[in-house]
């Protein structure tokens, strides 16, 4: 929190510079710094607390509001100068970005653990939100940076140099080599904009570190009580990327596609689908280069020609590998039913490998 000795102190330096009067109340008429010997009288002054006005004009002084609601302040300009208003405005914002800026690190990144793991009552985000000045109607993006083979604290100083102007964000490590960025969207910023940071931050880091960097998206938060919500699609995102799409190094909630399905499929239909599509066939015993074949067919939209075109094989071989297939598990890749159903339960079983060696 903001001490009164530092609002004392820059209320002071305000009033050198401008040469007027100015005093600093809370929402209970104690002054809570300034100089200012008569202060406003106590039914003007609840009368403006009262309103939605932000300024009151009160012959020549001015009243303007500091902050958000209850836990805001009251700024007294008073002076026959007639840059006694602008200069109180001046004041008013230069108030509301120190008292923004006026929690310690450790207080910031307390918070935003607390609420990214959803530790905190939605009447405490409220609070903490008020004493951070942040509006109601702000939107957030949480993207999650994690890096094979680097530090937390290495990604989290190069993002810090990447959203240097970007004081109203959070950029805080949530695992050993993971960093969470919770972005306070403008009014012109979208999923898209987001996609286009989420590959600007994973290329940084990754030619700063040389590590592999993978960069998830949330969907859009509308409130800080959405955040930990996006907090996990993004963690979500990166699991599914590792299983289904590894090469991908941006990842997003919104496109995990049938991966994401899978992902949330209980286990025992995991294992029940396996067996009606291979029965008792094991497919991780399932050649690699007919795989590579299957895969490239699928990619060519089951046309034949340029599948063989672009493996540098006669069609018939071609045609020879995928009779081999459908030999070894009854499925003809030609037929878009049986190529869909192949499509799916490898991704299965892609699956239920990577939950096997998780519990290793």
């Amino acid at each position: 929190m903001v001490s009164n000795r530092l609002l004392q102190e820059c209320l002071e330096d305000f009033s050198n510079i401008m040469r007027l009067s100015m005093a600093l109340y809370d929402r209970n008429r104690t002054c809570v710094a300034g100089d200012e010997e008569s202060e406003p009288e106590a039914d003007v002054f609840e009368t403006f607390c009262d309103s939605s006005a932000d300024m009151q004009a009160l012959g020549n002084r001015y009243l303007f509001k500091v902050g958000e609601d209850d836990m805001g302040y009251i700024l007294s300009v008073s002076g026959g100068s007639k840059d006694a208003y602008p200069m109180g405005q001046l004041a008013v914002c230069q108030l509301e970005r120190i008292l923004e800026m006026g929690y310690s690190r450790e207080d910031r990144n307390q918070f935003i653990h607390n609420l990214l793991l959803d530790n905190l009552l939605p009447v405490d985000i409220v609070s903490y939100a008020k004493q951070m000045h942040i509006g109601p109607e702000t939107r957030w993006a949480v993207l999650l940076v994690e890096g094979a083979g680097c530090e937390a604290y290495d990604i989290q100083m190069i993002l810090k140099n990447i959203l240097i102007n970007r004081t109203g964000d959070f950029i805080t490590p949530m695992e050993e080599n993971s960093v969470v960025v919770v972005r306070r969207l403008e009014e012109r910023e979208e999923q898209k904009e987001m996609e286009e940071l989420a590959h600007v931050l994973s290329d940084t880091v990754s030619s700063e570190t040389l590590c592999r960097v993978r960069t998830a998206c949330g969907t859009i938060a509308g409130s800080l009580k959405e955040v930990s919500r996006s907090y996990k699609e993004a963690k979500m995102s990166l699991e599914v990327a590792e299983i289904f799409y590894n090469s991908q190094t941006v990842i997003t909630y919104e496109e995990l596609g049938i991966g994401r399905l899978i992902y949330q499929l209980p286990i025992p239909l995991c294992e029940m689908f396996l067996k009606e599509v291979f029965g008792e066939y094991n497919p991780e015993n399932l050649d690699e280069e007919i795989l590579a074949t299957v895969y490239q067919f699928m990619e060519n939209s089951l046309n034949l020609s340029e599948t063989s075109r672009q493996l540098f094989v006669h069609r018939n071989t071609l045609v020879y590998r995928l009779e081999k297939l459908q030999k070894t598990i009854g499925l003809d890749i030609r037929q878009f039913e049986d190529a869909m159903t192949f499509k799916i339960a490898m991704m299965v079983a892609d699956y239920m490998k990577f939950l096997r060696e998780k519990q290793r």
